[in-house]
C-alpha cells in the first residue's frame, strides 16, 4: 500500500503470508528497506510486532493505517494494542475507510478532527470512565461517566470541523466516522 502512494518505508516487518509476488519482489529489489522476517507460526500479530518496534525505538505516536480490515479479531487486536502503548506513554491512532480510533487512558485527552454531522463515539474501557468531557459534539458531557458494555456514548455527532474529549480516570476509545 504504502508503494501504491509513492511512499518508501524505512522498516517493513511481518510474516508477510499475504505479500503479492509483486511486493516481495519490490522488497527485494529495494535495498533501502529494512526487512524484518518473522515466521508464520508465532505468538504475535504482525500489528503487535510493529507496534512493540516502534515503541523500542521510543515513538511516542503510531499510526496504524487500514488496520480495520475484513477480520473483527485482527481489528480488535489492533486496537487494543492502544493499552500497550499507553503502557508506554505512546498514543495509537488507527486510520481506515473513513474511521478512526484513539484510546485514551484517564487523565487524558483528544481532538477529534472532521465535518458537522460526523458520529463520533464514546465506548469506555474500563468498568467506568469518568470525568468525560466533550465539546463541539450534540450531545455533551461535562464531567460525565460511562459504564463498560453501556452504549450511552455510541453516534454522537460533530457540531464543527473539531470537537474535544477529554476524560478523568478509566479508559475510553474514542471513534470518528467520517459520514461523506
Amino acid at each position: 500500500h504504502a508503494k501504491s502512494v509513492g511512499l518508501v518505508p524505512h522498516v517493513v516487518l511481518g510474516d508477510f503470508d499475504s505479500l503479492s509476488a509483486d511486493g516481495k519482489r519490490y522488497l527485494q529489489n529495494n535495498t533501502s528497506i529494512k526487512v524484518i522476517t518473522h515466521p508464520p507460526q508465532k505468538d504475535k500479530t504482525d500489528g503487535h510486532l510493529a507496534v512493540e518496534y516502534a515503541l523500542a525505538l521510543s515513538v511516542q505516536d503510531i499510526w496504524i493505517l487500514g488496520g480495520f480490515g475484513g477480520r473483527i479479531d485482527h481489528t480488535l487486536a489492533n486496537i487494543f494494542l492502544g493499552k500497550l502503548c499507553i503502557e508506554h506513554g505512546a498514543d495509537l491512532h488507527l486510520v481506515g475507510n473513513k474511521q478512526y480510533v484513539c484510546m485514551l487512558q484517564g487523565p487524558g485527552e483528544a481532538i477529534i478532527e472532521g465535518n458537522p454531522g460526523d458520529y463520533v463515539s464514546l465506548i469506555p474501557l474500563s468498568s467506568t470512565a469518568e470525568g468525560i468531557t466533550t465539546k463541539g459534539l450534540a450531545y455533551s458531557l461535562k464531567e460525565g461517566n460511562l459504564y463498560f458494555g453501556d452504549t450511552l456514548g455510541v453516534s454522537n455527532e460533530l457540531t464543527a470541523s473539531t470537537g474535544e474529549v477529554s476524560i478523568l480516570t478509566g479508559g475510553l476509545l474514542v471513534v470518528l466516522i467520517n459520514k461523506s
